[in-house]
């Protein structure tokens, strides 16, 4: 009997962002490694590590952060094996300059940028452990000039990867920054409704349709008619839906409340004059995900403002003629 495999779960975020410059970068690597090594003769193992390190080692890295129970604390100390194993390179390399301050270099913008200082020590003092430790082992032979090729590739490498962190950086900031606005939006749509708390409140999704209702619709409705999933407009009488949906369309494209006033919920034939105040409540892209409206019946307000105005065109009543006084006797 074949069994289906269980989907590997999404990897942290960190491990989704990590991966693809790592993969790319380590691939630029290897042909600054295999330059090096094809010029100062190296074992035929020296040739399969870099291929294991700069080729299959990033993958084999992002697996385990999908296979690991904490995703990003695995991607964090994946950073510091890049470190270790960097610094074993250089080592290998003869420690190479310019090579070798690229692969220092990166290797401190990965820490620094996922913990500050700290990280950013420890992942130096890996680094140099990397070095210090192969280079125990391989005895320290030190060919620091690595010829103009391999020079020039490094200073792009260095300028593309420096570079690639600055925008990762700046995506980050952006993100961060609408992430404020969805949270002070989210701030001023309680404050809208908890000023409301009395009216009759409606979270509708991007099509009109119901997501919440207050309880308070049943003063006027059966639950039926405003479940979720229930149109809004069909609430409207029919004479203004048009003008209901254009006020959905309109709120939908506006950053700040708008307000209608309509004919809802039909009770013995007749219909109630509401006011509706609606706010938009958008995702990190600025996209309307939903609708926040807060209705408040105004019928009794606008008669009694009807009767008012013809009460004063009517003016006021006319008084009979004044009674002539008798005359003195």
């Amino acid at each position: 009997m074949n069994r289906m495999l269980l989907p590997l779960p999404a990897a942290h975020r960190i491990a989704r962002v990590n991966y693809p410059p790592r993969a790319i970068s380590f691939a630029y690597l290897y042909v600054i490694v295999y330059l090096l090594i094809a010029g100062r003769g190296t074992s035929p193992w020296g040739h399969a590590f870099a291929i294991l390190q700069f080729f299959i080692y990033p993958h084999l890295a992002y697996l385990h952060t999908r296979l690991a129970r904490d995703s990003k604390r695995a991607e964090l100390t994946n950073l510091y094996v890049d470190a270790i194993l960097l610094g074993a390179w250089v080592a290998q390399l003869h420690f190479p300059l310019l090579p070798s301050f690229g692969m220092l270099l990166g290797a401190s913008l990965n820490n620094a940028s996922h913990g500050g200082f700290p990280r950013l020590a420890v992942g130096t003092v890996l680094f140099a452990a990397g070095a210090l430790g192969w280079g125990a082992l391989t005895g320290f032979a030190f060919q620091p000039d690595a010829g103009a090729l391999v020079t020039g590739l490094s200073l792009g490498g260095i300028v593309m990867y420096s570079s690639w962190i600055g925008i990762l950086v700046y995506d980050q900031i952006g993100r961060n920054r609408r992430m404020r606005k969805a949270l002070t939006s989210s701030e001023e749509q309680f404050r809208f409704i908890s000023e409301h708390g009395g009216d009759l409140v409606s979270v509708l999704d991007a099509d009109g349709r119901f997501s919440y209702a207050s309880p308070s619709h049943r003063r006027y409705l059966q639950a039926e008619a405003f479940a979720p999933g229930q149109e809004w407009v069909a609430l409207v009488h029919p004479d203004d839906r048009a003008d209901a949906r254009q006020f959905l369309g309109i709120l939908a494209a506006s950053r700040v409340s708008q307000s209608v006033n309509l004919r809802m919920f039909p009770s013995n034939d007749d219909w109630c004059v509401v006011e509706c105040q609606g706010n938009p409540v958008r995702d990190l892209d600025g996209t309307a995900t939903m609708l926040v409206l807060v209705s408040r019946d105004v019928t009794a307000r606008l008669r009694a403002d009807i009767d008012a105005q013809l009460a004063a065109h009517r003016g006021p009543k006319r008084q009979g003629p004044a009674p002539i006084a008798p005359p003195p006797a």
